[in-house]
Order: C-alpha cells, then sequence, then structure tokens
C-alpha cells in the first residue's frame, strides 16, 4: 500500500520508480467523472488546471507522465495493467474487481 503524500507524488509526476522499478501511470479520457473527481479529491486541482501542470511538465522534459487509455471502462484498465506489469491506474472502487492489487484508496467511505 502507499501513502496519500507517495499517491500525490506520483500523480504529480514527481516519482518514476517504486522499489527501484520503473512505474509506468494511466490516466483515464478527461470526460470521465472518476478522473475530475480523482485529480479534485487527490490534488484539490481541477481538470484544466492538472491539465496546464502537465502540459508544463511535457516541455521541460521532467516528470513521469500518464498514457491517456482509449476508453474509460474498467476493462480498457485491466487490459493495460496486464500489458504493463509496473502500471498504476486509477478508478472508482466500487468497479474494482477483488484480485486486483490496490495500492492507495482516496475515499474508503465510498
Amino acid at each position: 500500500e502507499l501513502s496519500k503524500s507517495k499517491v500525490r507524488m506520483i500523480y504529480k509526476g514527481k516519482v518514476k520508480r517504486i522499489n527501484k522499478k520503473n512505474i509506468n501511470l494511466v490516466d483515464l479520457k478527461n470526460d470521465s467523472e472518476d478522473k475530475a473527481h480523482f485529480y479534485q479529491n487527490l490534488l484539490g486541482k481541477s481538470l484544466s488546471q492538472m491539465n496546464g501542470y502537465r502540459a508544463s511538465l511535457a516541455f521541460s522534459g521532467k516528470g513521469n507522465l500518464p498514457v491517456t487509455i482509449s476508453n474509460n471502462d474498467i476493462a480498457t484498465i485491466l487490459d493495460w495493467l496486464k500489458e504493463n506489469p509496473n502500471g498504476i491506474a486509477y478508478s472508482s472502487i466500487k468497479s474494482i474487481p477483488e484480485d486486483v492489487n490496490v495500492l492507495f484508496v482516496l475515499d474508503p467511505e465510498e
């Protein structure tokens, strides 16, 4: 499991490795309510603020930027994770199957 501060650093692009292994991040498309909820509650940022922040990271060549998947359903996320064993993704806790390794729960009461 990861702490909230570590997850914040990961999704701000400041952490590229965990336990000496490179990590790959996945991001949902901008039309996802889960994405808006995730960034607002984890980082206190709107999607437009995150897009601006990520654009500056990309321009500077710094940071670990996520790959945006083609659609926001859990099956696509799980397929991506199978292809990326060091991948980290986020989704609504309600949609995650029991056999998935959960590193952090943003809203445990939901």
